[in-house]
């Protein structure tokens, strides 16, 4: 683990691998940088050097205490700043979930820096629509409501439920743990972000290559909506989908993830 001091709070990241190739890994709502260690350890550590974010209130990094302080558009921002302190250009970004309404974001925001973007079971760059008469505070109540029953239940929450085929039980269990301990407010204040979100009309444009992958069994996040969020990105850009794989392949499938990272960004 390592920390950078960013002008409003200390962010926690995790670093694997010495090589030329840069990715930059960014979860999503409850999770935690956790989630994508299967993939880092199965990037060549002599051809990849990857850092995974804790977005602020997740692992050891600050978390501020108003619900304001979290968000997509903050996460990306701190995100870009870390960056920017450790000197990267020309790097692959991949975030998965609300992590992907947060690199699309960075995309749009800073599409300079970047070489490719990768969108994982992305939310989507348009947000969603309410249900009539329902306002927004009742939704994310009611998230914020079944949240604890799953995790009363035993349920890591995020459609994880610390079974991914491909990473073992302690690392799942540590994993659960993050997801236990992220603080509502955080939540709160990703669920608002995630809501009211509308940059996906800025997404044709884009300038570095672009790849959406997903599985087919995703039950937090419906494939026709990530096709939805794949059209809206430039012409050409690339769709992987797993037969058979929920919400997480960078769980449920890390080593097939990381050669499609590879496939992609070497070719």
């Amino acid at each position: 683990m390592a920390f950078a001091q960013l002008s409003r709070v200390r962010l926690e990241f995790v670093e694997a691998g010495h090589g030329p190739e840069r990715v930059l890994f960014i979860h999503g709502f409850q999770a935690s940088a956790r989630i994508w260690q299967a993939v880092q350890a199965a990037l060549p550590a002599d051809r990849y050097t990857s850092i995974a974010i804790n977005n602020r209130g997740a692992g050891q990094s600050d978390a501020p205490p108003e619900e304001s302080d979290f968000g997509v558009e903050v996460f990306a921002s701190d995100a870009f700043e870390l960056v920017s302190q450790l000197g990267w250009t020309g790097f692959t970004l991949v975030g998965h979930s609300l992590g992907g309404a947060t690199a699309a974001v960075f995309a749009v925001e800073h599409p300079e820096v970047l070489k490719a973007l990768v969108l994982l079971d992305p939310s989507g760059p348009d947000g969603r629509e309410l249900p009539p008469g329902v306002s927004l505070d009742a939704v994310i109540d009611r998230a914020m409501s079944a949240r604890q029953a799953q995790q009363a239940a035993g349920g890591g929450g995020d459609a994880i439920d610390a079974s991914g085929a491909g990473v073992d039980s302690d690392l799942m269990g540590a994993l659960a743990a993050d997801m236990r301990a992220a603080p509502e407010r955080r939540l709160r204040g990703s669920m608002r972000s995630m809501f009211n979100l509308r940059i996906g009309h800025r997404m044709k444009d884009l300038p570095m290559p672009a790849l959406l992958a997903a599985g087919d069994k995703d039950e937090l996040i419906p494939l026709a909506d990530m096709l939805q969020t794949w059209a809206k990105l430039p012409p050409g850009s690339g769709l992987h989908v797993w037969h058979g794989i929920g919400h997480s392949p960078n769980l449920d499938c890390p080593l097939e993830l990381a050669a499609l990272l590879r496939r992609f960004i070497e070719t």
